[in-house]
């Protein structure tokens, strides 16, 4: 048994780095007992309905879908995820292995929501980075138009004259998504 020994620092050819170890850690975890979890696979079953197919190419009327838990919206199930409500498991180091296994399998169905792939991604950003879900939808929508490159269009589009810089006009694309967030919410 190898206790405490650096598997990356035995077999550098195979893990060049602490990090490419526990990756490669990680994704056996999530693959395997995740993927193949009996509780989440029962949770899923339970709350799955049917909807009518999104599909208008489609052979059949209905398709499984179900109510995404952070958006209230429908979908089908391939657009879905099976979510731990308290997530943010790390495993970074052999320190959080216990920890990380337990809080990804020793879960029961009160644990989980079904979730959109897309509100996925932003939950787990809003987790890393400490911030609300609407917070962390618009920096990932900031983050998307600075990406494709559209800041001044989308700026122009919203009739906003466009800073010189690219951290600047960043900024104004995020205080702007901050303010029609605030107005949606005034709205509700």
């Amino acid at each position: 048994m190898i206790d405490d020994k650096k598997l990356w620092e035995i077999y550098p050819h195979i893990w060049a780095t602490e990090s490419a170890y526990m990756s490669w850690l990680r994704g056996g975890i999530r693959r395997y007992l995740w993927a193949k979890n009996p509780v989440k696979l029962e949770f899923i079953k339970q709350n799955r309905v049917k909807i009518p197919n999104p599909n208008p190419k489609g052979k059949v009327k209905e398709v499984w879908g179900g109510v995404c838990a952070l958006t209230g919206n429908i979908f089908p199930i391939g657009d879905m995820e099976v979510d731990h409500k308290e997530g943010n498991h790390s495993l970074k180091t052999l320190d959080d292995l216990v920890p990380f296994v337990k809080g990804i399998v020793m879960i029961t169905l009160d644990d989980l929501q079904l979730v959109s792939k897309e509100a996925h991604k932003i939950k787990s950003y809003a987790e890393k980075h400490g911030i609300t879900f609407e917070e962390a939808r618009v920096e990932k929508k900031v983050i998307d138009i600075m990406k494709n490159k559209l800041d001044k269009q989308w700026l122009k589009d919203n009739n906003v004259e466009a800073a010189t810089t690219q951290v600047a006009r960043r900024k104004q694309i995020k205080e702007l998504l901050l303010k029609q967030l605030s107005k949606e919410n005034e709205i509700e």
